[in-house]
């Protein structure tokens, strides 16, 4: 085998996993996304195909079972978007942490330079960004990056590889070593040295770093990835081989050059997993390929920058981007750039960034003019509220205002209106997401979503005595939509926009109404405190009265209101909410105790004419809860109906059994009300199969049970459906695990039900099945030799090598 020395062919797959930030801007959660079913979000649904599959993926034998399982992130070159990494904190910790790891063992083996990329904050495009938003954008994806890997980053990719020299400039000044790009941006080049230019026929060889020169005496490192072999990649089927990716990676090289050659390539690393399904296996069995490969060598950029430096210059083509022919106009004009055909037009590009740009100034002289008052120095106040946005915790945010007060200390009161600033200021860069203008039409989600942070700062705002709403909707009304009935971005603004702004009052509400069918009470509503509660709900036929107070408290903002709150239910789905602000203790137990008195004498309709007297003119429904919970509470009360209806149903059903089966065996298609009907009942019957084989002592009957039923009724529900059901379940059984007994009752629950299902012709793939259990290895190791056995045992049981497993427990 040659030395380490002597080999001059290296080797580096960079994948940019990214998703844009989802969350309510005014309740930092992500909400359903029925787009994503049958995940909850596709965050969600993203990591359980790509993100954490990467960090496990499968290298399979001949006889197509698993050989070892390899985490790709250690051997590729990668960045996560900051705001995504933070939601993997949250809700994918153990995706995240072999994602860590990764960064960490890659240190180990290419002599202290890790495969992690930062990259800018909330993929704006930075070429059209303001001086000081750039700066920003930088400063926080980098204290983003060294929270998560605990090291300064050595490179940063630029959102849509979108670059010019004020951005080169910012990374540099930032410390940023190198950024990566597309061939076509590089403008010509030279040798180092030399004085003539050679200019670029065709794109640049991209097998070397090159220097770029910056205004201020500073250069910077670039490399341009191989444009080819990244669109087989992204476009084409080479990840449905491993050894197919492979071969062309080799075939990067150029033969006649004998001096050390980089191949590299870039692409979405959604790629491995999400937009090519089992991408990653594929990526896992090329690098395993070039790893026994004696001639070539894996490497990451930092590596090869320090011990082969650049020998060349280049310039760039400035205001370029890797994913427009146009430069960076996708983002600002009609360009032509888009997903679907020539009908349709992007006219709204225009008109949404100089509405923007317009919102945005306005804010920045609000944020300059009220952060004086309370900051020695508001925008370096805002670069260091990261440190706030990634830990609000008590210690942190009294930190933060010892360092940036301009007195102390600050009440809270001007507390309170320095976050909510600094929240406008947040909000107004999230709302520049360059996702927003990167699709065909101008009411899609990612374009609402951008509206939602504008929606959030000029609330914000109007806190300050500054309301720039019409203003901004006069832009939005020369930003027209391809769909008639939408017109324009204003009406997008008063029917998807205005109704999801949250105030406190309607926190209360939302809380209050909820209240009334739930035995539970939470003290976190999302990013909101609940205390200081008290609550009486008094039923009458099927109505509900209710009367109490609470205290809210954002996290966010720290702003704070207590309020008395009354609730009439009258039935149904009818609800209504009124407000009274809480002044004192006493007020509040003479109201209640006035009411309650009422209400044993009076009809409730008496009772609601007096509420309407003593509380305010504000009302709440139903339709005020946020989506998830008004959801729920619609199922809670409709449940009894559906119950009755399936009750029926079966009765039906039961009664004609005899005939529907031999309708079936005759191949008649039976009438739509009875497939309707079959189909309810079947799903019924599988969610109670289900869950009694996963309860904590599990039954077996009602599965096999439906198993049975089904085959007599010709498998009304798709077997898809049922295997994604089963699969879901077993997912959430093993994140309950501490639930049971002993985990060898939940382990023997899921390999009875693998058999069932393989008996009744529905195998299920035990893909996410075995991601699971992995994750509940690392989350609850096992020490002793019996503990070992057991988990050892269930490894083989779902197809998985038993040195894997003890290598996961130990």
């Amino acid at each position: 085998m040659a030395s380490i020395d002597s080999i001059n062919r290296f080797i580096c797959i960079h994948g940019h996993f990214y998703q844009p930030p989802r969350e309510n801007p005014w309740l930092e959660a992500i909400e359903k996304e029925g787009s994503a079913a049958p995940f909850h979000d596709w965050n969600e649904r993203i990591t359980a195909e790509c993100y954490a599959p990467n960090a496990r993926s499968r290298i399979m034998d001949d006889r197509g079972k698993i050989a070892r399982i390899s985490n790709n992130y250690e051997k590729i070159s990668f960045n996560f978007g900051p705001t995504l990494l933070s939601w993997l904190d949250e809700h994918a910790g153990v995706a995240l942490k072999g994602i860590q790891e990764a960064d960490f063992l890659s240190q180990k083996n290419h002599q202290g330079h890790g495969n992690a990329l930062a990259q800018a904050y909330n993929h704006i495009i930075l070429p059209l960004a303001k001086d000081r938003d750039l700066l920003t954008q930088v400063r926080w994806a980098k204290a983003e990056f060294i929270k998560r890997f605990h090291r300064d980053p050595e490179g940063m990719w630029l959102p849509e590889a979108a670059v010019n020299l004020k951005t080169l400039t910012a990374l540099n000044q930032e410390g940023i070593k190198f950024t990566i790009l597309a061939p076509h941006q590089a403008r010509r080049f030279r040798p180092t040295g030399e004085n003539s230019w050679q200019d670029l026929q065709s794109n640049i060889n991209p097998r070397r770093p090159y220097w770029c020169q910056l205004p201020n005496d500073q250069r910077i490192t670039l490399f341009f990835y191989d444009g080819g072999l990244s669109h087989a990649i992204a476009f084409e089927n080479l990840l449905q081989n491993g050894e197919r990716l492979y071969h062309r990676l080799l075939s990067g090289f150029d033969s006649q050059d004998e001096g050390p050659q980089l191949v590299h390539v870039a692409t979405d690393g959604e790629s491995y997993g999400h937009h090519r399904p089992f991408g990653d296996m594929a990526l896992a069995y090329a690098l395993h390929l070039l790893e026994e490969d004696p001639s070539i060598r894996l490497t990451n950029y930092g590596w090869f920058l320090e011990h082969h430096p650049p020998q060349f210059e280049v310039e760039i083509n400035e205001n370029t981007s890797w994913s427009c022919c146009h430069g960076i106009e996708r983002w600002r004009s009609d360009c032509s750039c888009r997903l679907g055909g020539p009908e349709q037009h992007q006219a709204w590009r225009a008109p949404l960034r100089e509405g923007l740009d317009y919102l945005k100034n306005e804010l920045d002289l609000l944020f300059e003019n009220q952060g004086a008052r309370f900051l020695k120095d508001p925008w370096q106040a805002r670069d260091s509220y990261i440190q706030i946005i990634l830990d609000r915790s008590t210690e942190t945010l009294d930190r933060f205002f010892l360092d940036q007060g301009k007195k102390q200390p600050l009440s809270l009161p001007e507390r309170v209106a320095v976050l909510k600033l600094l929240e406008m200021q947040r909000h107004g860069m999230l709302m520049f997401t360059s996702c927003g203008w990167f699709f065909d039409e101008i009411s899609g989600l990612e374009t609402t979503q951008i509206l939602k942070y504008a929606c959030r700062s000029i609330q914000l705002a109007k806190d300050f005595a500054k309301d720039v709403e019409e203003p901004f909707l006069n832009y939005l009304k020369k930003a027209p939509s391809n769909l008639k009935e939408i017109g324009n971005g204003a009406k997008i603004w008063e029917v998807k926009i205005r109704p999801n702004m949250v105030d406190l009052d309607r926190m209360i509400a939302h809380t209050a109404i909820s209240s009334i069918n739930k035995e539970d009470q939470t003290d976190l509503v999302y990013c909101y405190r609940i205390s200081d509660r008290d609550q009486v709900i008094l039923p009458q036929n099927g109505s509900h009265l209710s009367i109490g107070r609470m205290k809210v408290v954002s996290t966010v903002t720290m702003e704070e209101e207590k309020m008395i709150f009354s609730v009439l239910h009258f039935g149904g789905i009818d609800f209504q909410c009124l407000l009274k602000p809480f002044r004192t203790l006493e007020e509040y137990e003479a109201l209640k105790q006035e009411m309650l008195t009422l209400y044993k004498t009076a009809s409730l309709g008496d009772v609601y004419d007096w509420l309407k007297n003593q509380f305010g003119p504000r009302r709440f429904y139903l339709k005020d809860l946020f989506s998830e919970e008004r959801q729920q509470q619609i199922e809670i009360l409709l449940q009894d109906r559906l119950d009755n209806h399936l009750r029926v149903l079966g009765d039906w059903i039961k009664e004609d059994a005899r005939t529907l089966v031999k309708l079936l065996d005759m191949g008649i298609v039976l009438p739509k009300p009875l497939t309707m009907a079959l189909t309810l009942l079947m799903e019924q019957a599988l969610q109670k199969g289900i869950e009694e084989a996963f309860s904590a002592a599990p039954r077996f009957e009602p599965l096999e049970a439906f198993f049975q039923r089904s085959l007599e009724l010709g498998t009304p529900l798709p077997k898809e459906q049922i295997k994604q059901r089963i699969l879901r379940s077993m997912k959430l059984a093993f994140e309950h695990i501490t639930d049971y007994p002993d985990p060898e009752v939940l382990f023997a629950a899921i390999s009875r039900v693998i058999r069932i299902c393989k008996q009744n012709d529905v195998p299920l793939n035990l893909w996410n099945l075995q991601n699971s259990f992995l994750d509940v290895c690392r989350i609850l190791p096992q020490t002793s030799l019996e503990a070992k056995a057991k988990y050892q045992a269930f490894a083989q049981e779902i197809d998985i090598p038993a040195d894997i497993i003890r290598w996961e427990v130990g």
